[in-house]
């Protein structure tokens, strides 16, 4: 087995979340690796499309405002853009676009395959190896495979047992 090279920060999942962690990390000059089960998954849309909004607008200003690649990828990939709540008062009017779910799929890709520190590795994670001292010190895939790194971001969503709690009862949820 060839020897695999140590990487600052593991980033596993590429959805939304993973993307956004794993770009920053490699901009800031960390060795990142971005775990996904499935490259053609990257960046997916799986649900709606819409970016934006009056809820989610406010999220996507702010990773827009820290440089994430969220508000660049709906800009591109836009099939249409509108603002909502035109008839309330201007603080709660707010910008929407519904992107091309494969068009922003590619192109995200498109970015993480770009950036430079970043490389992408399809595999399943399966475990998180600690050290003594209760730190991160590899993960490890389904295969016993093993990437060393100095931290680990879950960013798996809804994939990892998902459960919705409402009070104080939970309920498994998720695609």
């Amino acid at each position: 087995m060839p020897e695999i090279i140590p990487f600052d920060v593991a980033v596993i999942g590429a959805g939304h979340a993973g993307v956004e962690a794993a770009v920053a990390s490699a901009k800031r000059g960390c060795k990142t690796a971005l775990f996904t089960i499935s490259l053609d998954q990257i960046g997916n849309m799986p649900c709606n499309p819409s970016i934006g909004g009056s809820a989610k607008g406010h999220l996507v200003r702010e990773i827009d405002a820290l440089g994430g690649v969220m508000g660049m990828a709906g800009d591109a990939c836009c099939i249409q853009m509108r603002m909502l709540n035109l008839s309330k008062g201007v603080s709660v009017h707010s910008p929407r676009a519904q992107a091309d779910r494969r068009k922003y799929h590619t192109y995200i890709k498109q970015i993480c395959e770009n950036t430079p520190n970043l490389q992408i590795i399809q595999t399943e994670i399966a475990d998180i190896e600690i050290d003594e001292n209760q730190r991160v010190k590899a993960v490890v895939n389904r295969f016993g495979a093993k990437y060393p790194c100095k931290a680990a971001v879950l960013c798996t969503g809804t994939f990892l047992n998902g459960m919705v709690y409402i009070g104080k009862t939970g309920v498994e949820s998720g695609p």
